[in-house]
C-alpha cells in the first residue's frame, strides 16, 4: 500500500484498496500482487474509482441504478419508495471487488473472473445478488434492508456460490447501453459541476449581501437612535417651551396686577395731592384774612390812641 501510495500520488492510499491488495498478497508475492494491483488500477477502472473525486464509483452507481431499473423494476421501486439510495449498498462491492461482503472463497472466485472480464462482471454480480435477495428486500424497510445486506444475503449467496455465478452468468449487460449511461453521467456531472459553480457564486453574492444587509441594518439601528434620541430632544424642548411660555404668561398676569396696582396707587397719589393743594389754598385764604383783621385792628388802635391823645 505504501509502495503504490508512492507509485501513484494522485490516488495515494485508499482504505479500501486495502481489502483488494490483502487478498491478492494471499495469493501470491509481494511484488507480483504490487504489479496485479497497478494492472488493476490502470487497466480495470479502479484508479478513477480510487481518485478523490470518486467519480467512476458515482458512475458505477449510476450505471447500476439504471440497470436495477431496468431488470428488476419492482425492486426499483422499492428502493425509492424507501429512500434507499444504490450507494448505500453497492459502493462497498465496487470499491473492495466484494472483498468485505463475501467470504475468501467467494472473493477469489469473484477476482478471477473479473481479471478476466472487467468491471461488467462486478455489475453482473450485483443484479445476481439482488436477484437472490429480491422477494425478501421487497418486504423489508430502509433500516432492515441494510441488515439484510450486511449479513443475511451474504451467509444465503455463501450457501449456495454456484447458484450466485451461475445466475451472475446469465445477467446480460448492453454495452451501448453502458455507453450511453457513462455520456448521460458525463453530462449530469458537467451540469451538477456548473450548478456547484452557480451555486458557490450565489453563496458568494448572498454572503456579501448579508453583510451589505448586517451593514445597512447597523447604519438603519443607528439612525433610528438618532432619531428616538431627536424625538426625545425635541419632546424635551417642546416641554420646556411650554414650561417657558406657562411662566411667561404667570409673569404676564402678575405684570398686569401691579400695573393695575400701580395705577391705583397713582390715582390715590393724585386724589391727595389735590386734596393736599386746595387745603394749602384754603389755609392761605385764611392766614391772608387773618392778617388783614389783625391790621384793621392795629389802625382802630391807633386812631384810638391818637384821639385819646388828643
Amino acid at each position: 500500500m505504501k509502495a503504490y501510495s508512492l507509485h501513484d500520488r494522485e490516488v495515494g492510499y485508499c482504505q479500501g484498496s486495502g481489502f483488494i491488495v490483502g487478498l491478492l498478497l494471499m495469493q501470491m508475492p509481494e511484488e507480483d500482487a504490487f504489479s496485479v494491483l497497478v494492472q488493476i488500477m490502470q487497466q480495470y477502472r479502479m484508479r478513477d474509482m480510487f481518485k478523490p473525486s470518486m467519480a467512476e464509483l458515482g458512475l458505477c452507481m449510476y450505471q447500476l441504478e439504471s440497470i436495477v431499473a431496468e431488470q428488476i423494476p419492482e425492486l426499483h421501486l422499492h428502493f425509492q419508495s424507501q429512500s434507499f439510495q444504490t450507494s448505500m449498498y453497492a459502493s462497498s462491492w465496487f470499491l473492495t471487488l466484494y472483498t468485505t461482503a463475501l467470504n475468501l472463497t467467494l472473493s477469489c472466485r469473484i477476482m478471477d473472473v473479473f481479471l478476466s472480464e472487467g468491471m461488467e462482471f462486478i455489475f453482473k454480480v450485483a443484479i445476481a445478488l439482488l436477484l437472490i435477495g429480491k422477494d425478501t428486500l421487497l418486504s423489508l424497510d430502509m433500516e432492515a434492508m441494510l441488515k439484510y445486506f450486511q449479513k443475511e444475503l451474504p451467509q444465503k449467496v455463501e450457501n449456495d456460490s454456484d447458484g450466485l455465478f451461475n445466475l451472475a452468468f446469465q445477467v446480460k449487460i448492453n454495452t451501448k447501453k453502458m455507453k450511453k449511461m457513462e455520456k448521460e453521467y458525463a453530462d449530469l456531472r458537467k451540469k451538477e459541476q456548473e450548478e456547484m459553480v452557480e451555486l458557490r457564486r450565489l453563496r458568494n453574492e448572498n454572503r456579501l449581501l448579508k453583510k451589505r444587509n448586517e451593514l445597512l441594518e447597523a447604519e438603519s439601528a443607528e439612525l433610528a437612535d438618532r432619531l428616538v434620541r431627536g424625538q426625545v430632544s425635541r419632546a424635551e424642548e417642546e416641554e420646556t417651551s411650554y414650561a417657558i411660555q406657562s411662566e411667561l404668561l404667570a409673569l404676564r398676569r402678575v405684570h398686569l396686577e401691579v400695573a393695575h396696582q400701580l395705577e391705583t396707587a397713582n390715582e390715590e397719589v393724585r386724589a391727595l395731592s389735590l386734596r393736599l393743594q386746595e387745603n394749602v389754598a384754603d389755609n392761605s385764604l385764611e392766614s391772608n384774612n387773618s392778617r388783614q383783621n389783625s391790621f384793621d385792628e392795629l389802625i382802630m388802635k391807633e386812631e384810638a390812641l391818637k384821639q385819646r391823645d388828643e
